[in-house]
């Protein structure tokens, strides 16, 4: 299995997915970049939520 993401490789990737939408002129293909940037953040803050401290 490969190592996960780290946080600021997440952001770099949801930033690309975002930029490529913003471009995109399909309407159905910007929707769905932009659902896998929304998967991304999720990731990213359900990864925060299991680090953070209690």
């Amino acid at each position: 299995m490969s190592q996960l993401r780290s946080a600021p490789e997440v952001r770099r990737e949801m930033a690309a997915l975002i930029a490529d939408a913003v471009a995109e002129p399909d309407e159905e293909r910007r929707r769905a970049l932009l659902v896998l940037a929304d998967h991304w953040a999720d990731i990213l803050r359900r990864r925060n939520q299991t680090q953070a401290p209690n």
